[in-house]
């Protein structure tokens, strides 16, 4: 019966209390810039070594060479596979991946989860923050 006693104390103390939850579709929180999203990347920077894709523990990332155009290289992300450990971005010799703050992937059709970069996430950097410069601001101040 003590039990039932503090139960119902519980339940009714939480009635007049504010929720611990938040209305997350309607109302997003910010976030932090240790976010690693979805890969961006920057085709023209691209040299085609694919370090990459060795180092990718998850072996989600694949590049290939563009037919017709000379060192042009496309980049594929397996959206199912990844593991978004941001290990490609940070081996790329030329800095052709950044990470972003786009984490809201989910897709019902599995065929949607393999993308290609280039078309889906081209890097923009007036709206994002390269990684590198994120982590020196931090060291200085």
């Amino acid at each position: 019966m003590k039990k039932l006693g503090a139960l119902l104390f519980e339940a009714i103390k939480s009635l007049f209390k504010k929720p611990v939850t938040s209305d997350y579709p309607k109302k997003r929180r910010p976030i932090h810039d240790s976010v690693a999203g979805m890969i961006a990347f920057e085709q023209d920077k691209c040299i085609g070594c694919s370090i990459c894709v060795r180092n990718c523990p998850a072996n989600a990332i694949k590049i290939t060479k563009v037919p017709d155009k000379e060192k042009v290289f496309s980049c594929e992300l397996s959206l199912a596979n990844c593991i978004f450990c941001s290990q490609c971005v940070f081996t790329c010799p030329k800095k052709a991946l950044h990470t972003t703050d786009k984490f809201e992937l989910a897709q019902i059709d599995k065929s949607k989860l393999t993308v290609k970069l280039e078309e889906v996430a081209p890097y923009k950097p007036e709206t994002q923050q390269k990684p590198d410069e994120n982590k020196t601001e931090k060291v200085n101040s």
